[in-house]
Formats: structure tokens, sequence, C-alpha cells
């Protein structure tokens, strides 16, 4: 019996090659297996990956716009620039009469959606109740808020909410969300 394990503990080793962290076995079929280290390594990587993409969008995205400014393009165009690139046409539409529309995404998505004033005015709120001691539903909207992009321009600090460098550029340029809204859909001034 010892002379048995003494073997599968041989065998195993023979097997298992290590590299670095990861720690490689060769099944019994000859496929090789990551069998540790991998989800610690990955999650580092993917935490790293996002905390360098947040700034570095925000980083372009204040950029381009500084661009666009620069060239003097419209609030129109630059209204446009921000609901083609910060995710709002994954759920909007252009839509007519100052409100945009749905997407089919958008419309599952919007149900039971308090609208982004009145998300806003309950996130100020939230910002200020630590993150362990809020309600199902304080979580559910900041969950929300997060999902919905509106961290692009507002971002939540221990007990109050700022504006993003984009956020606060779109403030000085007077294009929320509500004047994106407004200008996409109505109708361009060469229409009127």
């Amino acid at each position: 019996m010892r002379l048995a394990r003494r073997l599968d503990a041989l065998q195993l080793r023979r097997n298992t090659v290590s590299y670095g962290a990861w720690l490689v076995r060769s099944s019994n079929d000859g496929r090789r297996i990551l069998i540790s280290g991998i989800m610690k390594h990955l999650s580092i990587i993917l935490l790293c990956v996002g905390i360098m993409a947040g700034p570095a969008f925000a980083q372009s995205s204040t950029t381009v716009l500084d661009r666009m400014i620069a060239a003097g393009k419209s609030q129109r165009e630059l209204a446009q620039y921000l609901f083609d690139t910060h995710g709002c046409k994954d759920c909007h539409t252009i839509g007519q009469e100052g409100k945009l529309g749905f997407t089919n995404k958008g419309k599952e998505r919007a149900e039971g959606f308090e609208g982004c004033i009145s998300t806003l005015k309950a996130m100020s709120i939230i910002a200020k109740v630590p993150e362990d001691q809020r309600s199902a539903t304080q979580r559910r909207r900041a969950q929300r808020f997060e999902e919905f992009g509106c961290a692009a321009c507002h971002k939540l600090t221990p007990g109050k909410m700022e504006l993003t460098d984009v956020g606060a550029k779109l403030a000085h340029l007077h294009l929320g969300c509500v004047d994106v809204e407004k200008l996409l859909a109505s109708k361009p001034a060469s229409q009127r």
C-alpha cells in the first residue's frame, strides 16, 4: 500500500510542471490542465485592466472633446459623439419631439427604472451611506447607476457625488444627459 502511494505521488510529480505560480498537470489522456493559480492571476489581470481602462477612456474622451471644441463643432455634433461613444446607443434610439426612443435592450433594462433625474438625486443621498449599510433598494440603484453609464460623468466618493473630468467638461458645455437627449431628439436647425 505504501509503495503504491509513493508510485502515485511520483507519477503525479512527473506529470506536474510548475511555471512560476502556474501549476500545470498532464491528465491521463495527455491534455495539460491548469490546476492552481489561474483564477488569482486572471482576477489580478482583469482588475488592473479595468483600473487602467477607466482613466484612459475618460482621458481619451476628454481629449476628443477638446479637439472637437477647438474644431468648432456644434453642440449637436458633440451630443452625437457622446451618444455614439458613451454607451447611450446600446439602449436608446434617436427619438423625436425631444425624447429618445428605446432599443429592445433599452426596453428590457428600462423596466422599473426611476429616471435619470430621480436616480441622480437618490445617488447623492446614497453616496452618504457606507456601502455595507445600504438597503437592498439603495444597492440596486447604485448598481443601475453603474450599469447605465452614469459613472462616466458622475463619480461617487465617500460621502458625496462629484463630476468626473468628462462630466465637468460637459457641464461647462451645458451638455448633461437631458441636454444631449433634447439636442438629438429634436430636429436639426437646418430642418426646422
